[in-house]
């Protein structure tokens, strides 16, 4: 059985204004674990993710990103809205 977990998530990104930045994060961001696709648009200062679901795969791009000299702030209310609401009566 397979299951289908992949969600979409966006983080702020602050530092990064050249195309080797974009370059490096896209790049070396898919190499991890959990991370199935990444965009870094400039213009709009974000990172757009497709992910495994795992919180953890977000936090580790954050720290990928610190890494190399920027930061990222993982947007909690696109997160948020993948949490299933309340039951119902």
């Amino acid at each position: 059985m397979e299951q289908s977990t992949q969600q979409h998530a966006a983080l702020d990104l602050t530092g990064a204004t050249c195309t080797s930045c974009v370059i490096a994060i896209e790049h070396l961001g898919k190499r991890i674990k959990g991370i199935s696709d990444i965009y870094v648009d400039r213009q709009t200062k974000s990172i757009e993710v497709e992910y495994d679901g795992n919180r953890q795969s977000l936090e580790k791009i954050q720290e990928f990103v610190r890494r190399i000299g920027y930061e990222a702030t993982i947007r909690e209310d696109e997160s948020a809205s993948t949490e299933p609401g309340p039951a119902e009566q």
